[in-house]
């Protein structure tokens, strides 16, 4: 504190001698050329001196006290509220910069409302919800309910949906916009996009359907791969980059160790390997590219083929346009 004061009046007294010098010099010119005339600028120039010390004086103790009280004040405008980031999930992640809210809110659709088209809620009594929240099953169901919405604990993928945050003054206006600005109130619409698209193919009495779900949140992305019939279990699991199965190009491949026994079941995490299996190539720190792959898996009874009617082979075709 005394450092910052020193700071300030070593400042002052420059400052006074780069104005007092001037002046000086100015009233010795005026000495040699007239005594009388000496007198009335001499006192104009001190009087303006006078005054303008004054007023800078006093804007120098009012910033230094400023100063002294917190020397590093934080900014405490208001801030814009700007949604960063809407994880692809079934349950995704909202994240924001800008300030605490009062209510947070997900509407089916491209309009945000309290009306029947809104699907989850969560709201404060004040603005206290702070940065980052998950649309998951902590959401208020009677709030839903009371202006006829249909609550969901996890969204639907290709629906299109509005992802809003509003400060509490807002939400108890009823999201009028009127009452928005940037600073109190922000939306985002787009359709939700969490299933890889593809096409199943292979022995259909082995395996009938396949999926690979994305599961992204602000500090992970995980693919999981689902099968049907669950119970059924597969000897072999591989990723290979092309558009059919085969041994070569493979980004990930599991083999189960007993190679009599389908030891791999459903859900499978890609790049985590279960319990039980030899990883024959690990998958990619970088994961996907902006390719077509192919997932095939066999049973035990597969006879090497690749053929799309072999027995007890199965695949699913990644399209590239999932990672464009």
């Amino acid at each position: 504190m005394k450092q910052t004061r020193n700071h300030y009046w070593h400042s002052l007294g420059t400052l006074v001698s780069c104005l007092v010098r001037p002046a000086s010099r100015f009233i010795h010119l005026m000495r040699a050329k007239k005594h009388k005339r000496l007198r009335s600028c001499s006192g104009l120039a001190t009087r303006c001196c006078v005054s303008v010390l004054i007023t800078l004086v006093g804007g120098l103790v009012v910033v230094g006290c400023d100063s002294d009280s917190n020397p590093l004040a934080p900014y405490t405008g208001e801030r814009e509220l700007i949604l960063q980031r809407v994880t692809s999930s079934a349950r995704p992640h909202m994240q924001w910069v800008g300030g605490r809210v009062g209510a947070i809110g997900v509407n089916r659709g491209a309009k945000a409302a309290l009306d029947t088209t809104l699907v989850w809620i969560m709201a404060a009594s004040d603005n206290e919800i702070s940065s980052a929240v998950v649309v998951d099953d902590r959401l208020d169901i009677d709030l839903v309910a009371q202006v006829g919405g249909t609550p969901l604990d996890s969204l639907e993928d290709g629906a299109e949906y509005t992802f809003w945050l509003a400060e509490s003054e807002v939400y108890n206006a009823g999201l009028s916009a009127d009452r928005r600005n940037d600073f109190t109130f922000v939306d985002t619409t787009f359709t939700l996009s969490y299933q890889l698209r593809g096409r199943v193919g292979g022995d259909g009495s082995f395996i009938s359907d396949i999926s690979i779900v994305r599961d992204q949140t602000l500090t992970s992305d995980e693919y999981h791969i689902m099968w049907s019939p669950a119970a059924t279990g597969v000897r072999r699991l591989a990723i290979r980059q092309g558009s059919s199965g085969g041994f070569t190009d493979l980004v990930w491949d599991l083999i189960a160790e007993d190679e009599n026994v389908a030891g791999i079941s459903p859900p499978v995490t890609i790049g985590t390997a279960p319990a039980g299996v030899i990883v024959g190539a690990q998958w990619p720190d970088g994961g996907f590219d902006a390719s077509t792959y192919t997932l095939w898996m066999v049973n035990e009874s597969w006879n090497g083929s690749f053929s799309i009617r072999a027995s007890g082979y199965a695949f699913f075709q990644i399209f590239s346009s999932n990672f464009e």
